[in-house]
């Protein structure tokens, strides 16, 4: 379940980092970059949450 997780943050990670790319792409107007940006965000929360909790368990 970790190497999942992880796979997932880095996924996150490099969506938030190419966001502005992505929303000029399907010419977004910004919109696109904002939905991707909270995304990213909560992928990295849960994925956070759940290695800390694995590794508290």
């Amino acid at each position: 379940m970790e190497k999942f997780s992880v796979l997932l943050m880095i996924a996150a990670i490099v969506c938030a980092l190419f966001a502005d790319k992505i929303d000029t792409t399907v010419k977004g107007d910004k919109k696109v970059k904002k939905v991707i940006i909270v995304f990213s965000v909560g992928v990295l929360l849960v994925g956070t949450i759940a290695i800390v909790a694995s590794i508290l368990a």
